[in-house]
């Protein structure tokens, strides 16, 4: 009896010290914490505004015939060289230059008859005179309005420059309705070139007249950098599948024989800079309200800081300014993890 007394007694001390051990083991194991942080920098920020446009001559003219007909002549392609007043294209006058001699033999009828008058000047008054004479004015503003049909009949190149496109080939047909012609030939002058572009409404606010970018080409080298600026902004939105776009226009001053109407651009737009600024990565910055703030790690290496700041420029790269609220060489916590 004795003896079995006694193992219970060992038996309870030992499961009161593993209970202790366990108690105490679990009390001194505490959780860990790692923190990944970026050191406050000073440098430079800058903001720049990245889209793609296409690149466009300064000043161009769509071409269309006033009136439907077959066309009977086309005598430019796609690239080639025009001086102005050089014809271009014809389309068949049609009826036109018959009803052209029947008005003129009209004219001529009139002018008699009028000359006729005059030869008998005691048959007729003055009234009677005035009255053919009306007659012959009459006559001769229906010889003009064919007169100017036929001149539509033609297209003459209105400046010096280039064909970008061509819409029409001999023998086909023109049309026009009551909205517009039918455009056949699209010319432009040389000179300068237009980059057109289009920003959502979330940057148009970073962009202004008179700022720098940088061109490059997806047809020409990497190393091929243009240099241009903005030099128009629509004041009017445009919507581009649910999204609102404001188109701008950068001029491209020097000229290049490789660079081609049509042709897409890459576009890097400046819109700001900041030169020697404090900057922290702005996935630190963390918002409560109209507050901002950054965790900072402590000399400790293990406690971390909450601290208050204000920001500036957002940059390229994530980067943000910070105004105030911290110093350089500091370090942020950009990510924490428990172990």
């Amino acid at each position: 009896m004795a003896k079995r007394r006694k193992i219970i007694i060992w038996v309870i001390v030992v499961l009161a010290v593993a209970a202790g051990g366990y108690f105490y083991y679990s009390k001194s194991k505490k959780p860990k914490t790692e923190y990944a942080t970026v050191d406050v920098a000073r440098g430079n920020l800058t903001q720049t505004v990245s889209v793609t446009g296409t690149i466009n001559p300064d000043r161009k003219y769509e071409l269309a015939f006033q009136t439907t007909g077959k066309v009977l002549e086309m005598n430019v392609d796609v690239g080639d060289q025009i001086t102005k007043g050089q014809r271009l294209a014809k389309i068949d006058p049609g009826t036109l230059l018959s009803q052209l001699r029947q008005a003129e033999a009209g004219v001529k009828v009139q002018k008699k008859t009028l000359f006729n008058m005059e030869r008998r000047r005691e048959s007729f008054t003055e009234a009677q005179r005035d009255a053919q004479r009306a007659q012959i004015k009459q006559a001769q503003a229906g010889v003009d309005i064919i007169n100017d049909q036929l001149k539509e009949t033609v297209i003459y190149s209105p400046i010096d420059g280039v064909v970008l496109k061509r819409f029409a080939n001999v023998g086909d047909t023109t049309f026009v309705n009551a909205a517009r012609s039918t455009s056949i030939l699209t010319v432009a002058e040389k000179g300068d070139l237009l980059i057109e572009s289009n920003i959502p409404e979330s940057d148009i606010i970073k962009i202004i007249l008179g700022q720098k970018a940088t061109i490059t080409f997806d047809s020409l080298a990497p190393d091929d950098i243009f240099e241009t600026e903005v030099t128009e902004i629509d004041p009017d939105s445009t919507v581009i599948q649910d999204v609102v776009y404001y188109g701008i226009k950068l001029k491209l001053d020097n000229l290049d024989q490789k660079l081609k109407s049509g042709m897409s651009a890459n576009v890097e737009i400046h819109s700001a800079e900041q030169d020697d600024v404090l900057m922290i990565p702005l996935r630190a910055v963390q918002t409560q309200g109209s507050q901002k703030f950054v965790e900072i790690l402590n000399p400790d290496g293990a406690t971390t800081a909450k601290i208050q700041i204000e920001t500036g420029l957002e940059g390229d790269e994530g980067m943000v300014e910070v105004k105030s609220g911290l110093q350089a060489g500091q370090k942020v916590v950009t990510f924490t993890k428990t172990l």
